[in-house]
């Protein structure tokens, strides 16, 4: 009986989290539309245009909007950080938790994906 609950649960588990998605955002409107966003899980792809000396937060630029976005790393694995300071990465699209700090929009964020730069 105890492990039939045991699997019910678990499997509820993972339909919770299968249902948890990202939002592509529209970075035309982003700062413009801070409390809208706040508290969303979003997806956002841009240019890394700068990187803290810390590692923990890079910004990203959107050619299209011309908008800065401040990402923050702190739920990122010090490898995972490490691997995206280290290998050059330009493009990212990085995936997390809207929230306002200071009175700006930036993302916390739960993962990052790129591809690797190809040496010429």
């Amino acid at each position: 009986m105890m492990l039939r609950i045991t699997i019910a649960i678990v499997m509820l588990a993972g339909l919770a989290n299968a249902s948890v998605g990202y939002q592509a955002i529209d970075t035309t409107n982003f700062a413009n539309r801070a409390a809208a966003y706040e508290g969303q899980l979003v997806s956002v792809a841009g240019q890394v245009c700068a990187v803290n000396a810390d590692g923990k937060s890079i910004r990203l630029f959107d050619k299209d909007s011309r908008a800065l976005i401040d990402v923050s790393l702190n739920h990122l694995q010090r490898s995972q950080r490490r691997d995206l300071m280290m290998t050059g990465v330009r493009q990212v699209v990085v995936y997390g938790k809207a929230e306002v700090k200071d009175g700006k929009l930036t993302i916390d964020a739960h993962k990052v994906s790129w591809s690797p730069v190809k040496s010429a």
